[in-house]
């Protein structure tokens, strides 16, 4: 089999190969994220629903605070993905972002598929993000994103 952006069958385990896919998976985590997130502030683009519209629909769904959550969820969206998208923070926000899409799907899509086929997806591609962080490529590469355990003495 021939190689692929450096990466072959032989090298699949690399932390070069691993660092490229953490690259492609934040990249089109945050474009989907600030996408939808600049549609709920701003109402804006092709996810364009606006906050009142936002808060309308998860009102529908019987949110307490749906106007508080709107802005949460909106915000959260915009300035999560575009931490994912330039490697900053990402295993924090990508475990926010996987929050908010467990529960999207739960409770939007009803925990139906393919109804909730984009929610799935994004949890997925958040929760390894959270746990495999930004790679070499992010803008916060070598630097530890969530503070050591601190060591037990015995």
């Amino acid at each position: 089999m021939g190689k692929f952006m450096g990466c072959g069958l032989a090298s699949c385990c690399s932390t070069k190969c691993v660092d490229k896919a953490l690259l492609v998976l934040r990249i089109v985590a945050g474009l989907i994220f600030i996408i939808h997130g600049w549609g709920k502030v701003f109402g804006g683009g092709p996810a364009a629903v606006g906050i009142a519209g936002f808060t309308g629909f998860l009102g529908t769904l019987g949110v307490p605070a749906a106007g508080l959550l709107a802005w949460v969820v909106g915000l959260l969206e915009l300035v999560g993905g575009l931490g994912l998208l330039l490697g900053i923070a990402t295993r924090p926000l990508a475990l926010l972002l996987a929050i908010e899409m467990a529960v999207a799907f739960l409770l939007a899509s009803k925990a139906r598929l393919p109804k909730g086929d984009l929610e799935l997806a994004l949890f997925g591609i958040t929760f390894a993000l959270a746990m495999g962080g930004g790679g070499a490529y992010a803008l916060m590469a070598g630097k530890r994103e969530v503070p050591a355990a601190p060591e037990k003495k015995l």
